[in-house]
């Protein structure tokens, strides 16, 4: 009863704060459960009675092929039987939370005058899916216990799913490849980061934490923050399916998380790994039911050295901060230029008081330090869950889900560009120009800390006739990074400055030098908390209808303080109140018209409200002035699915999305950046727009013959008042060229594609699996006028009067939007099984071009060898990456324009190749119950 009261208080919470919200959409939770009979000898069994029982009550017989299906079975526990003639009656209870295929196989000897199923299969390789979406079942909780340690590695081998975290080539954090702290934002069918919802159970987790190398705060959800071992499943829902939990920031689809739902007996698992850098991975895992009790536990631990740490790049120059003394004397003033009031300060505009601070970060100054490293790139992450469901009476239950982690790391470190002016009578080895550095060159390491919270609270009950879901949800992310100068440090000195009172050149002679303290602290998150309401209830024996109701808050506080020989210089803060909430309301209605056909019709109505600064400069600010933006959408969903045999399922969906704008797009930047040669300014704009979008898809599964199923979709959306940003060159500022950087509404957009899938799984034997996809992301047209300044009409050739000119239509998106589509995926697997935990197979993954590795088209290749030791032992050996493939050093260069300014000439900025990962061989010991 306990859990009664809280959500029934979070449920008062939630409808008279309006604070809460962005929506997300309860669907009708069913599954369809396939599978085959056979006998002992593996003969398919024609002719079988298999019957369920549970939440729904079914009976069918197999085909010629000893093949089975049950369609539309909602989530619960089920007890499967199947008699056949000569052979007996086979029985098992299991729990749906998914799509499930049963590989069932009368044994040569009866346990308790009973038959057993021989084996349960609910991975994504034998599924035949009869729903209007297409839809990829993965496991996450099972990845962890096999040895990974990231996202990454299960979503990248699903065509049409690109991993699109790795920041554009600019984080930093994508040299540490199979590492948790990689971001990973997904994109499918094409969709961008921000217009692929990730949704817990139907509601939406939201946005990402700014300071920790993701692509930004509101860009796309970043998986990195959430344990890889606290989700039992999680569905790829792909295409406009009429059932879709939501059609906000759904535009190429979902990816839904699922908790832990009820098991029925005891058991319990350990892991042990290495990692792909040498350090240990363990996972726990206690899952116990009793009475009318269900809990699982997960706990796990990485603790990781990191790759090696490079020396830095021969030939390099790095700049560092000021040094106070070289070789004992001092003060040192380095070559700074002119500044007039007010000078520009590293991202701040600061009083003249601090005008000799220019050179601060070493942008055309004339002093450089070289061949500086980092001393560590080691992480510990700490991540589980608890998951709890109890039966309050056999029509009502409760359920209690948290998920938890924290990472806390140094820094790996990428390099960016420095303009080098010597002062005159410099003549050493490194000239004027344009160089390589660190950009965590402070020679001391930056530490990291990130951390998430995922609390989660439902009731279930039978309601009626109908089915009554209540569910409350609060998920919070943190992050926060520190650093200083050391005291001292010896390193090379290339340029000169004022060394007291005397100018003094350095031509690359080692020199004791020592800094003036500098600090830096700062720290981001987000609180996002949502409310789901949804009532289904059965029409007839066919046909049932429904009504749902999502609510969600969303907001971004971050804070920053820099502190200079004890003086605080800069401050930024972002207020709590700049944030954004969502309603989703959605009818539906749908069933089965006949014994073949099925269909489902959804209404969404949609409003997303933002509470913004009109005047925010991106610095503390107490006469900040607030305005309201709200936008209103309503759009249908149709699917309808067609089965001519049991073997045959054709499937077709329509209907249109809505993607907001990310957060930090509405509330803009309004400061001035400097980069040293040029500005920069982001300006807000508070006529922004959503993105409204139309698709469909078209697919068909085919059970070719026993254990063989080919699947195959087409897909195409159209997105209109696609979000972008374009930067342009405004004016000057200091004496300075200013590019002005504005998002702003495209005209029409398109996504579009094809996928095609062939499985072939057995319980024993050889099993082999190709999957591919080809897919285009593309500008189709701009508004009028979209090129010309206010100073004329754009002359395309000689840039002249023009803005805009990196959206460019018909080129295939490519890192423009912070992500790279594709053109090409695939995944081939191949191998052989004696039983579940005794197996061989080899792997292949390819990248086609425009990957989001910014490489040419590559393909990458594991191994995985399983063998039971004992009943309750198993050791997994994985050969990654087997023959090396980008398996270089861990720099990583910035996604900017290496050059010194932004690109103006209608092509994507240079984008630098990320590493794949180690080549490395991961051990895992798997001990279970």
């Amino acid at each position: 009863m306990c859990h009664i009261g809280i959500t029934i208080l979070l449920l008062v919470v939630f409808l008279f704060h309006p604070e809460f919200a962005i929506a997300q959409i309860a669907p009708t939770n069913s599954a369809t459960i396939s599978g085959s009979v056979s006998d002992v000898a593996g003969k398919p069994v024609v002719g079988g009675q298999v019957s369920l029982k549970g939440p729904k009550h079914a009976a069918t017989e197999t085909d010629s092929h000893g093949d089975f299906i049950f369609v539309g079975v909602p989530f619960g526990d089920y007890q499967i039987s199947t008699v056949a003639t000569g052979l007996g009656t086979i029985t098992r209870a299991f729990s749906v939370q998914g799509d499930t295929n049963l590989a069932i196989q009368y044994e040569p000897t009866s346990v308790n005058g009973l038959k057993t199923i021989a084996s349960v299969n609910t991975s994504a390789n034998a599924r035949f899916n009869v729903t209007s979406a297409s839809i990829t079942q993965v496991n996450p909780m099972q990845s962890t216990f096999e040895g990974n340690t990231s996202w990454r590695t299960i979503l990248e081998q699903i065509p049409g799913v690109a991993q699109a975290g790795l920041g554009n080539g600019g984080s930093v954090y994508a040299a540490l490849p199979d590492s948790p702290i990689v971001p990973v934002q997904i994109s499918i069918n094409g969709a961008l980061p921000y217009e692929t919802a990730t949704l817990l159970d139907d509601m939406p987790l939201i946005g990402s934490s700014a300071s920790v190398g993701s692509a930004g705060a509101g860009t796309g959800t970043d998986l990195s923050f959430y344990p890889l071992n606290g989700f039992s499943t999680a569905d790829v829902v792909r295409g406009p399916g009429a059932n879709a939990p939501s059609i906000v920031d759904s535009i190429g689809g979902s990816f839904v998380l699922h908790s832990p739902g009820v098991i029925t007996e005891n058991h319990y698992d350990l892991s042990v790994s290495t990692d792909p850098y040498g350090g240990i991975v363990t996972n726990l895992l206690a899952a116990v039911h009793w009475k009318k009790l269900s809990t699982i536990v997960t706990y796990g631990v990485n603790d990781s050295p990191g790759p090696a740490v490079s020396t830095g790049i021969p030939g390099s120059a790095g700049t560092v901060i000021t040094p106070s003394t070289i070789n004992g004397v001092g003060p040192f003033s380095p070559y700074t230029p002119p500044c007039s009031s007010p000078c520009q300060f590293g991202n701040y505009l600061v009083s003249p008081n601090y005008a000799t601070l220019q050179g601060f970060y070493g942008y055309q100054q004339g002093l450089l330090m070289c061949c500086l490293s980092i001393q560590n790139t080691s992480w510990s992450e700490h991540s589980g869950s608890f998951a709890l469901n109890y039966m309050l009476s056999p029509s009502t239950s409760a359920g209690f889900f948290y998920a938890g982690q924290t990472i806390s790391y140094v820094s790996p470190y990428q390099y960016v560009t420095v303009n080098f002016a010597p002062p005159a009578g410099y003549t050493g080895a490194i000239g004027a120009g344009q160089y390589f550095f660190s950009s965590n060159s402070f020679l001391t390491p930056v530490y990291n800390e990130q951390a998430s919270s995922l609390l989660e609270e439902k009731i279930t009950t039978q309601l009626g006739s109908g089915l009554l879901r209540l569910a409350a949800l609060q998920n919070r992310i943190f992050s926060t990074f520190s650093r200083s100068t050391p005291a001292s440090a010896s390193v090379q000195l290339f340029g000169g400055g004022t060394l007291n009172g005397t100018p003094t050149i350095f031509n690359g002679g080692t020199y004791d030098v020592t800094f003036t303290p500098l600090s830096a602290l700062s720290s981001d998150g987000n609180d996002n908390r949502d409310l789901l309401l949804s009532y289904t209830t059965p029409l007839g024996e066919n046909f049932h209808a429904g009504a749902s109701f999502v609510k969600s808050y969303y907001n971004i506080p971050g804070n920053s303080l820099c502190i200079f020989n004890g003086i605080p210089i800069s401050s930024s803060a972002t207020p709590s109140a700049i944030s954004q909430t969502t309603n989703e309301f959605r009818l539906f209605v749908g069933g089965n018209p006949s014994e073949k056909t099925s269909l489902d019709l959804s209404m969404y109505l949609v409003n997303a409200d933002y509470h913004l600064p009109a005047n925010y400069m991106g610095s503390p600010n107490n006469n900040i002035m607030y305005t309201d933006q709200r936008y209103s959408y309503a759009a249908p969903r149709l699917g309808f699915i067609w089965r001519p045999t049991a073997a045959v399922a054709v499937r077709a969906a329509a209907g249109g999305g809505f993607a907001e704008a990310p957060l930090n797009d509405l509330a803009g930047f309004n400061g001035i950046f400097n980069y040293g040669a040029y500005y920069v300014q982001d300006k807000q704009n508070l006529n922004l727009q959503p993105e409204k979008s139309f698709g469909f898809d078209l697919g068909t599964d085919i059970r070719l013959r026993r254990n063989m199923v080919l699947s195959f979709d087409v897909y195409r959306s159209n997105l209109y008042g696609q979000i972008y940003n374009s930067t342009s060159l405004t004016g000057t500022y200091l004496g300075a060229p200013l590019y002005t950087t504005e998002y702003g509404n495209l005209g029409i957009s398109r996504y579009e594609g094809i996928l095609l899938d062939v499985r072939h799984d057995v319980p024993q034997g050889l099993y082999w699996s190709l999957s591919g996809g080809l897919t285009r992301g593309y500008l189709v047209s701009v508004p009028t006028g979209f090129y010309n300044t206010a100073g004329g009409t754009c002359v395309l050739s000689t840039g002249a009067y023009c803005q805009n000119l990196t959206v460019v239509p018909n080129i295939n998106f490519n890192g423009q939007f912070a992500t790279s589509i594709p053109y090409s995926q695939g995944l081939g697997v191949f191998g052989y099984r004696w039983s579940q935990e005794k197996y061989l197979n080899l792997t292949m993954t390819y990248y086609g071009n425009n990957n989001t590795y910014f490489r040419p088209a590559f393909a990458e290749f594991n191994g995985n060898i399983g063998y039971p030791v004992t009943k309750n032992m198993s050791l997994l050996v994985t050969f990654r990456n087997i023959t090396g493939v980008y398996d270089g050093p861990t720099q990583t260069f910035s996604a900017a324009n290496l050059s010194g300014a932004p690109t103006i000439t209608g092509l994507p900025y240079p984008l630098y190749g990320e590493e794949y990962g180690p080549r490395t061989i991961i051990l895992t010991m798997d001990i279970h119950t």
